[in-house]
């Protein structure tokens, strides 16, 4: 698959939006991504607070964005780093693919790109959180060199229900 990774830039918030949201079936049955599971259509106010975030081009900020040949927005990868000095060496990432391109090696490619810039932007650990149900998340980040830390209980509720999750760590060497 032709694929271009570029980082997000102001103007993305929309598409990244669709993105993320393609993934939600709102019955909660089959979300593709447990953490946005029977969330609402994307809002004004999350594409405007995406991309003032881009707009701000902050040092503890990366954010990376997958278009297809056609110019398709269809992944996302980010980290976000503590403004608390004794935590800034960290970052909390993430990453998710329009549920039309999975399993099309757009995560590991997003992923693989992220763990080198966060490298190169003085990052020395990243973490993820990945709900247990959630293989392909946690496939992709054992490949990549994340391990299970923990385990985070009833992490996320979906409708009645509870989901355990797990926390993986990278050390950047």
């Amino acid at each position: 698959m032709e694929l271009r990774i570029r980082n997000a830039r102001t103007g993305d918030g929309r598409a990244i939006a669709e993105c993320f949201y393609a993934s939600c079936d709102n019955s909660c049955k089959d979300c593709f991504n447990k953490y946005i599971c029977s969330a609402s259509k994307y809002t004004v106010k999350m594409i405007t607070n995406m991309d003032k975030r881009l707009s701000k081009k902050l040092k503890n900020y990366l954010a990376l964005v997958a278009i297809d040949k056609n110019g398709k927005l269809v992944g996302f990868s980010s980290c976000l780093g503590s403004t608390d000095k004794s935590m800034m060496h960290r970052a909390e990432c993430g990453w998710f693919v329009d549920i039309n391109y999975a399993n099309k090696g757009i995560a590991t490619k997003l992923v693989e790109r992220l763990i080198v810039d966060a490298k190169n932007s003085g990052f020395k650990k990243l973490e993820a959180e990945a709900a247990i149900e959630n293989i392909a998340s946690i496939r992709l980040a054992k490949k990549l060199g994340f391990e299970i830390e923990g385990t985070k209980k009833l992490a996320l509720r979906i409708g009645s229900r509870y989901i355990d999750s797990y926390i993986l760590g990278k050390v950047l060497n």
